[in-house]
């Protein structure tokens, strides 16, 4: 499923988009234990912490989580682009 996201200049992101420009340097090899792409189980087990969903994770990605900076350097993402990028590295809903 791919979500499209808009920012505030009106142009829409997807979540591959999205990871390519902002999360994959860090997720795409798990910089600094961070979870990897496609490592459902890790990302769960983090997601549990937070209400078991992908938008758990995005609202603690929205402030930022140990070395990853808030947004996870997507200064315009908003909470449902997170989202839709965590879903997307992650597979969980």
């Amino acid at each position: 499923m791919e979500v499209a996201a808009s920012t505030g200049g009106g142009a829409a992101k997807t979540p591959d988009e999205i990871i390519a420009k902002h999360c994959n340097a860090c997720h795409g090899t798990g910089l600094l234990g961070s979870p990897k792409i496609g490592d459902t189980a890790d990302w769960k087990k983090r997601a549990d912490k937070e209400g078991g969903t992908a938008a758990g994770l995005a609202k603690v990605a929205l402030t930022g989580l140990n070395a990853m900076p808030p947004k996870g350097t997507c200064s315009d993402c908003e909470v449902k682009d997170l989202e839709g990028a965590i879903q997307k590295m992650s597979g969980l809903k």
